[in-house]
């Protein structure tokens, strides 16, 4: 019989909102942060791209660190804030298998692709949680934990894109009007204006969705766990008798 407390788990089951309560801001302060060391990277005179994305890439991991322990209510401080620089070859490696992964798929369909991204979701979360697992294992491993939460966190991923690009519509009205106000250069109020507006909706938006990653990868390890566990009883049973 299904059980009925499933369409409301986002809030009932893993309770959000006490969880994220009193952190929302220091998210937003890491989303930002990670933001700006990112952009930094940009600003390198060599490699400035391949820069960039090595720096966003640890940048994410750093930040589901701190998220996936805040949910945890693990103390979080700068021993555990982010994984070890040493770790930064198989960030990449996860990194661009993913994204590799999701563009080849898509260019067959979209769909192909966008549940091959969505198999990927747990990659760094399980990176994080077990470090010594093979890049092989880590995918393997997400694929398996993903079952069944693949349109929630595809709908939530929509949500988000909903409001990056409500906030690029705000940003070019605003634009709009700031041109018509005052003569200046279109290219200097789209950096002054859009861009800040869109980065402000990332940062305030993005803790919504890595809650909600974290809280389901959560819930799924603690599953897969105990049905290991039950297994393992069900064979040592057997071996008894």
């Amino acid at each position: 019989m299904p059980n009925k407390n499933n369409k409301t788990f986002i809030f009932d089951e893993y309770n959000l909102k006490t969880k994220t309560k009193g952190k929302w801001f220091d998210l937003v302060l890491a989303n930002m942060l990670a933001l700006a060391f990112t952009a930094l990277g940009f600003f390198t005179p060599l490699l400035s791209l391949a820069l960039a994305f090595v720096v966003m890439s640890y940048m994410q991991i750093a930040v589901y660190y701190y998220v996936l322990n805040s949910y945890r209510e693990i103390e979080v401080d700068f021993s555990n804030i982010s994984p070890p620089f040493k770790s930064v070859l198989k960030i990449l490696c996860i990194k661009i298998i993913a994204l590799s992964g999701m563009f080849l798929w898509g260019l067959l369909l979209i769909v192909p692709g966008v549940i091959y991204g969505l198999n990927c979701a747990y990659a760094g979360l399980i990176f994080i949680d077990d470090p010594k697992l093979t890049i092989k294992q880590i995918f393997a491993k997400s694929k398996e934990l993903v079952v069944g939460k693949r349109i929630m966190i595809l709908l939530v991923a929509l949500i988000g894109l909903i409001i990056i690009c409500a906030a690029a519509s705000i940003g070019v009205g605003i634009n709009f009007l700031f041109n018509l106000a005052f003569t200046v250069p279109t290219a200097l109020t789209a950096v002054l204006i859009i861009l800040p507006i869109i980065i402000a909706f990332i940062t305030a938006s993005a803790p919504l969705f890595q809650f909600y990653l974290v809280a389901t990868y959560d819930q799924s390890q603690n599953k897969s766990l105990i049905q290991k566990k039950s297994k393992n009883v069900s064979k040592s049973k057997k071996d008894v008798i």
